[in-house]
């Protein structure tokens, strides 16, 4: 049986692909959970037309990634730590602060267009001073960000 992806499934094809599946498969796994349709001739020109649609929203939102990823570049993000008499710090600046700075401070309407912004991070920073921290936006957009550890 001959379908169109309605989303991606790992291990069979992505959104909007055209597949050829087993019967069974597609009549009681995949079109009751709405993951695709039977293509026919009519819903595959459907599929052409909501591909050129989503392609074009798909770029819409890879510019304002771009914008805002130029945005975050300019930025610093400034953490304080407590420190001890002898220098030592207590507490670290972790992902999860990261991330929740940036989305504090990025506009309301450009929140909508990020997915999840993934922090490429390998431990959690415990020195004082300045790092290079790179952001994953989503749509292939990453950027390099300053964030500042301070006492």
């Amino acid at each position: 049986m001959k379908v169109i992806l309605l989303q991606d499934i790992k291990g069979l094809a992505r959104k909007f692909d055209v597949k050829e599946i087993k019967d069974g498969y597609a009549r009681n796994f995949l079109i009751p959970k709405g993951l695709v349709k039977i293509a026919t001739e009519q819903t595959v020109k459907e599929l052409e037309t909501q591909k050129f649609a989503w392609s074009k929203e798909e770029q819409e939102i890879k510019n304002k990634l771009e914008t805002l990823a130029k945005d975050l570049a300019g930025q610093e993000f400034k953490f304080a730590l407590k420190t001890g008499k002898k220098g030592e710090v207590f507490g670290s600046v972790s992902k999860d602060d990261i991330k929740t700075r940036i989305y504090a401070d990025i506009d309301a309407d450009l929140r909508g267009y990020l997915e999840d912004i993934e922090v490429n991070l390998e431990r959690p920073i415990k020195k004082l001073g300045e790092h290079q921290v790179e952001i994953n936006l989503g749509k292939g957009v990453k950027v390099n960000i300053k964030v500042s550890v301070l006492e």
